[in-house]
């Protein structure tokens, strides 16, 4: 059991492997943008002094046009990724540890300068054990470069440096990667414990969801499959507007919002009457006039139940999703009469996903219309009803 554990610390931050697994996606996404940063800081300082010691006539070029050069690589082999949403390993790999690497050789090489003799080891070496704890990984491979790092540094200073400044050099070394191993270990199991945490309670917060959701579908024969239908409409609908130049600003935290808020818009018609709710004709004025009032519902529901949710963005854009997904581009829709830009982005996406799968579904009081038909109702309404900007990206989803 106790070697299980030490595995479990070593390979994946104290947690099982299943759950590091889980978290991973994130845990790399917050690795890419500490280098994005790392980068364009260690880029800034290369081309920094590369210019102060042109102006100085110093005759130290090198080592700062090889750090702002390695720095820009790194930078567009981001945005590279960014670009192709490639998610392969290796891709990662190298760039996480490549400018770390990169940052520490800029260091080693800065130091054996001739003219630079004067600057203490200790500030050298700082670099090769502080940088990797911006990085959240397994910390067995953490600890092998953190230690190949030191022992490069050490080669080319037992090369270059005089027999009194290698010793110091030894001892800052063995002092500092021992200690940045502790804190790594420390900070890495923490940082990744607490992205565990919040993977399970956003699960807890989406089962709720879920329960609520099915309230509803319980109630409402229509709605059931409507609900999963409209979230997997919404969610491709997303990943279109983030790749257009309109939408790239979105993220991922916004979309994931908006995800998870998509089951509720309909959660107000736990309110209307049976009756009303399934009734296999046509609604009259007075009965339409309280269907309409679900969306209010909705609302209030929402703000009651999701009072101790913490992301308040994600308590707006549910707000917003449940209140306004029957607003009309034109203005002429309920609960508000908003019009265009006036009605949150959510509820303009979640009203296409809404309507187009109501069209296309039977009701108890309506038949199917065919895909076409649909499709041709959606392009109707487009600058009417719908956002125009939209409409051709969620045709995409469903042509």
């Amino acid at each position: 059991m106790k070697n299980n554990k030490l595995t479990n610390f070593f390979m994946y931050c104290g947690i099982s492997r299943e759950d590091y697994n889980s978290i991973r996606p994130m845990l790399w996404a917050r690795n890419l943008s500490a280098i994005k940063i790392t980068a364009i800081l260690s880029g800034g300082i290369g081309i920094l002094f590369f210019l102060i010691n042109i102006i100085i006539n110093s005759g130290i070029l090198f080592p700062y046009f090889f750090l702002f050069g390695g720095s820009m690589v790194s930078l567009m082999l981001l945005y590279f990724i960014k670009k192709s949403n490639s998610t392969k390993e290796i891709w990662r790999f190298l760039i996480c540890y490549g400018q770390m690497i990169l940052v520490c050789i800029y260091a080693s090489i800065l130091s054996t300068q001739h003219s630079n003799y004067g600057i203490p080891a200790t500030s050298v070496i700082v670099f090769i054990a502080l940088l990797p704890l911006s990085i959240d990984d397994h910390p067995i491979r953490m600890y092998c470069v953190m230690i190949l790092e030191t022992v490069g540094y050490l080669t080319i200073s037992y090369l270059m440096k005089s027999d009194h400044a290698f010793s110091l050099d030894v001892m800052n070394g063995a002092t500092f990667c021992v200690v940045g191993m502790v804190i790594y270990g420390i900070i890495c199991m923490r940082n990744v414990r607490e992205i565990h945490q919040s993977i399970r309670v956003e699960r807890i917060q989406r089962s709720i969801i879920s329960s609520l959701a099915a309230v509803v579908e319980e109630r409402d024969e229509n709605t059931g499959d409507h609900i999963q239908r409209t979230e997997t409409l919404v969610e491709r609908l997303l990943d279109r507007m983030k790749n257009t130049s309109l939408y790239s600003h979105l993220s991922d935290d916004y979309c994931s919002y908006v995800v998870f808020g998509a089951p509720m818009h309909d959660i107000g018609k736990i309110k209307i009457p049976d009756a009303i709710l399934n009734k296999p004709g046509r609604l009259t004025k007075e009965e339409f006039d309280i269907m309409k009032k679900h969306s209010e519902y909705g609302g209030d529901i929402i703000c009651k139940t999701m009072v101790d949710v913490e992301e308040k963005e994600y308590c707006d854009i549910a707000y917003n999703i449940a209140r306004h997904h029957h607003e009309r581009y034109d203005g002429t829709g309920y609960p508000d009469g908003l019009k265009e830009e006036e009605i949150p982005l959510e509820a303009r996406i979640m009203s296409l996903a809404d309507v187009y799968d109501a069209l296309v579904s039977e009701r108890v009081y309506k038949k199917a219309f065919p895909k076409d038909e649909a499709v041709k109702i959606i392009k109707e309404g487009s600058g009417t009803q719908f956002d125009p900007n939209l409409v051709p990206l969620f045709l995409e989803c469903v042509e």
